[in-house]
């Protein structure tokens, strides 16, 4: 490269890093710090608004505690989860998570305080509830006490026995709990006045969100957020929490299916009968000025004569999306496409049997790491036909350069005459310059849809690999820049540029395999493109330090196959690739003095 072009490449990426900073500085941190201002300024109206008709927001520990003194709660312990069942409303509204915890320091200590708390009470900060009712126009469950009728806590062996009574009607409730996330909630209902009575079963899941958990769109997210479910043969219908929060609302009449409110991992979900219509509802109301999202379902009015009696049972899911779980009850309880609560993205035809070859590949090695590294390798495989193909029209394409380098610079000056006798050399040469392209189209909707299989499914968060790496759902915990650990300082903190900071030893790795493929692909005829692309690998690198560390394993490994499949082609196809040249360069023999 000249001088010249050295010169404007340095000034064109200094230009580049600089516009970055002052768009980072003047731009976007006023606009986050605007939002977070607006966020807290919104957050203050809604407690003011609400003060006077709502208590003051108490830690979820307080909540509990108080209310199981006073008898007015019965503890759940199952092998899954733990917590508590409020006996007004029959509210399943206090759920953990046993195996599952918020930090990874949570986790190795076992710290019963950091498990995931997926369902909280009202005046908790997030309240998240799941009740089942019974409702006409002047009698609805939600609000009213109940009377536990047998004794100690709801365990998979002991179902807890409810009962509510008055003068009209008696409910007798059977709520049980499998050895997973599945309640089941068994009620009969009897009238005993004199009338016929008209009631109305349903059952909904229901959060309040402060506005930071809501305002951000669903696009910005690895997987969805908001609500989520089949409703009869309409599968996978889903509403984003920001579309919630706008109005945005779904109301269907339908036989079958389920309904739910989900993130990333966790789900929270109510399952009706599935042999007859319901109405299937995803919305938000208003309660003391704050939003409450809500998803549901009604049946039908049912008229119940005096001294008879309505049997309804009802199925409510609190817990996280692991597929073997959602799997098994589909198939035993009969709960259509439940697998579905997982994001498969609209390449599921991909992603799905991506996912079961990875449960495979675990149970043979015992890590999910393994067994990325076996998916990747036979990924690799069957495009291996496709990327031979590509490999070798490359290899072609190297081998005649010099021929291509001689007619653009014959033909410089006559660009049309130089396309003229590129296609002739091509078609002598049986070469399609298009060759090495189109087998990338489908290797990338393949690799896409890995990429979000590993993202999305729970299986890779707080799973840990070898070495350091302790949670392949986090960023690699390394940074070049304290010497991975050895000086006592986190650049992360650097105000600005402190993402860019956290380069691991990981997103190294695969800087380094990009390299190497750059090494065994056709260079750039334009200098200025040859200049470019030798700083490709370190945006990746950077751009991929912030990626989940499991996903960057799987990248390195790929490229890492990559490298192996593409030398051997192109030494079978006589090309002497950059690692030839090095090779020969430094170890080669020397001519003698």
């Amino acid at each position: 490269m000249e001088k010249e072009d050295q010169r404007n490449l340095i000034l064109a990426l200094v230009l580049c890093f600089g516009l970055f900073m002052l768009y980072n500085m003047f731009v976007l941190e006023p606009q986050q710090k605007q939002a977070q201002e607006q966020a807290k300024q919104a957050q203050q109206n809604q407690v003011e608004q609400a003060i006077s008709s709502t208590p003051a927001i108490r830690p979820r520990a307080e909540i509990v505690q108080a209310e199981l003194s006073t008898n007015q709660r019965v503890v759940i312990n199952a092998p899954a989860i733990d917590g508590s069942i409020n006996l007004k409303g029959s509210r399943i509204d206090d759920v953990s998570l046993k195996n599952f915890y918020e930090t990874i320091q949570d986790k190795e200590a076992k710290r019963a305080a950091g498990e995931i708390k997926l369902l909280s009470p009202e005046g908790t900060e997030c309240a998240f509830i799941a009740t089942v009712a019974w409702g006409n126009a002047s009698f609805f469950s939600d609000d009213v006490v109940w009377s536990q009728t047998n004794t100690g806590p709801l365990t998979p062996e002991n179902p807890l026995k409810l009962q509510f009574a008055n003068a009209d009607l008696r409910i007798d409730r059977t709520i049980s709990i499998d050895s997973d996330y599945m309640f089941v909630i068994a009620d009969v209902l009897t009238n005993l006045g004199s009338a016929p009575l008209t009631v109305q079963p349903s059952a909904q899941v229901r959060q309040r969100l402060l506005p930071e958990h809501t305002t951000t769109p669903v696009s910005e997210q690895q997987a969805h957020r908001g609500a989520l479910g089949v409703y009869g043969a309409e599968k996978n219908q889903q509403i984003n929490y920001h579309d919630l929060s706008q109005g945005k609302a779904i109301s269907k009449i339908v036989t079958g299916g389920w309904n739910a409110l989900t993130t990333k991992y966790w789900m929270a979900a109510v399952v009706p009968e599935q042999n007859e219509p319901v109405t299937m509802i995803a919305n938000t109301i208003n309660q003391n000025g704050q939003t409450v999202f809500r998803a549901g379902y009604a049946l039908t009015d049912y008229v119940v004569q005096p001294g008879q009696s309505i049997t309804k049972t009802s199925r409510i899911f609190a817990g996280a999306k692991r597929v073997d779980v959602l799997e098994r009850y589909e198939n035993e309880d009969k709960i259509p496409s439940f697998t579905d609560a997982v994001d498969w993205s609209w390449l599921f035809f991909i992603t799905k049997p991506f996912f079961w070859l990875l449960k495979i590949f675990q149970s043979w090695f015992g890590s999910f790491g393994l067994a990325i590294l076996a998916l990747t390798v036979v990924v690799k495989t069957v495009f291996f036909p496709l990327q031979f193909g590509m490999y070798k029209s490359m290899s072609k394409m190297r081998l005649l350069q010099p021929e291509m380098k001689s007619i653009q610079d014959r033909f410089a000056a006559d660009p049309q005459r130089m396309r003229q006798e590129q296609a002739k050399l091509w078609q002598r040469e049986k070469i399609n310059p298009l060759a090495g392209c189109l087998p990338i189209i489908p290797t990338m909707f393949v690799f896409y849809a890995l990429f979000h299989t590993l993202a999305v499914t729970i299986e890779m968060r707080h799973t840990p690999f070898f070495g350091w790496i302790r949670d392949m759902s986090a960023p690699d915990p390394t940074t070049v820049f304290n010497l991975f650990g050895l000086i006592p300082w986190n650049p992360g903190t650097v105000p600005l540029i402190g993402g860019l900071l956290m380069i691991g030893v990981w997103p190294l790795l695969y800087g380094g395999t990009m390299v190497l493929l750059q090494g065994l692909s056709t260079p750039p005829a334009d200098k200025m493109q040859r200049a470019i692309m030798r700083w490709i690998p370190l945006i990746f690198l950077v751009l991929f330090a912030g990626f989940a560390s499991g996903l960057v394993i799987y990248y390195v490994w790929s490229n890492i196959i990559s490298v192996i499949q593409q030398y051997i082609i192109m030494r079978r196809t006589g090309v002497e690739t950059e690692f030839d040249k090095f090779i020969a360069k430094r170890f080669g023999n020397k001519k003698p003095a």
